[in-house]
């Protein structure tokens, strides 16, 4: 749906100036219950009410929607994807002459030449060397080169375990970089920090603010929630690379049962830990693969059982309530940065949850902020 929703704006790139107030309504439909498992209210930041009243008035009255359930055509989508590369290439040139870590850092995840790349990422470390979200992903895109002597991934390793030891994902990209160049004593000893870690963090939330400052750093001409929107698409292009850590953990928990254990206190972690929806999933797949190993037939069926519930509530979840929810969390800055916070802090699914309840909530006291059929 997001990458719809980025397509969408890059279609409607030379639209923007001529749009006029067409008067569209559009009946807007938020539940009205609270979501099951929600935490109580008062162990949440409240959402900004007055700028969430704000965002429902504006949505209902808003003539830039479109619908999320478009069919695209493949000429559209091949329109959209040449114009979305042009921009991602102009936003990293216009970026790559700053002075700013932030924003060198950002130029070089938007670029697509290797050698830029690589000299942009050194240039922001040199003046940023104790930058946590920098480093872990500069590892990242170091480890993805083809050419392995582009970037000096030991370096930024041993400075990333230093600054960010305390994240499982820190260790878990160092666990596949080793067993990668076939380190497999090495890669076990930093799955252990892994799987004993004090937070599990993939710098989701981070990256997502980090790409809506540079849309508006650039000097792009588009609106705040374009931005916020096109920040999310990006930063869903940007996920660790997970098939590298399910396939040594799968290949390495068929051959000993220390990684096996290894590999299921790390899945373990991430599903009592992790923020993101995607992150959580993979914990517990690690813990599936690990179980089948292992022949833990009660434990694997309770995971399998885990894992396809929680889907299933997601799925249900967003089908009811994505589309004003994801409308309200790029409708201002004050609702982005609350929902933000509130995935930092409790994850994406009481996050989503909570602004719907929230929103629900503002409704029942306001009924007058309903969009009128």
């Amino acid at each position: 749906m997001l990458a719809a929703a980025v397509l969408g704006l890059v279609v409607n790139l030379g639209t923007r100036e001529t749009r006029v107030d067409s008067g569209h309504t559009e009946n807007v439909q938020v539940v009205s219950e609270p979501s099951p498992g929600s935490p109580p209210v008062a162990s949440l930041t409240e959402f900004p009410r007055s700028e969430l009243g704000t965002a429902l008035t504006d949505l209902c009255t808003s003539d830039s929607k479109q619908s999320d359930d478009k069919e695209w055509t493949a000429e559209e989508i091949q329109v959209a994807t040449e114009a979305l590369n042009e921009l991602i290439q102009n936003i990293s040139d216009r970026l790559s002459v700053s002075s700013s870590t932030e924003h060198l850092h950002l130029a070089a995840l938007l670029e697509d030449e290797s050698t830029s790349r690589i000299e942009l990422l050194d240039r922001a470390i040199s003046q940023s060397p104790n930058d946590a979200f920098l480093l872990w992903r500069a590892v990242q895109i170091c480890t993805e080169e083809k050419d392995a002597t582009a970037c000096d991934l030991a370096d930024w390793e041993r400075r990333l375990l230093i600054i960010d030891g305390q994240n499982s994902e820190s260790w878990l990209r160092v666990a596949a970089n080793r067993y990668k160049a076939g380190e497999i004593d090495a890669a076990l000893e930093a799955m252990r920090h892994a799987a004993t870690a004090a937070e599990t963090r993939i710098y989701w939330t981070e990256t997502i603010e980090m790409a809506e400052r540079g849309l508006a750093a650039a000097g792009s001409n588009y609106s705040f929630r374009e931005r916020a929107a096109m920040a999310f698409g990006f930063a869903a292009t940007k996920l660790p690379k997970y098939s590298d850590f399910t396939a040594m953990c799968k290949e390495q928990s068929l051959r000993s049962a220390d990684w096996a254990y290894t590999c299921l206190g790390y899945g373990e972690l991430a599903e009592n830990q992790g923020k993101t929806v995607i992150g959580v999933s993979i914990g517990r797949s690690m813990q599936i693969l690990a179980l089948e190993a292992l022949g833990e037939e009660d434990k694997l069926a309770a995971v399998e059982a885990r894992q396809q519930s929680s889907r299933q509530e997601w799925l249900e979840g967003i089908g009811k309530n994505h589309v004003a929810t994801e409308r309200l969390m790029f409708s201002n800055p004050a609702v982005f940065s609350a929902y933000l916070a509130a995935v930092r802090t409790h994850g994406e699914v009481v996050a989503r949850a909570y602004l719907t309840d929230e929103t629900s909530r503002l409704l029942r006291e306001q009924p007058e902020l309903a969009c009128q059929p």
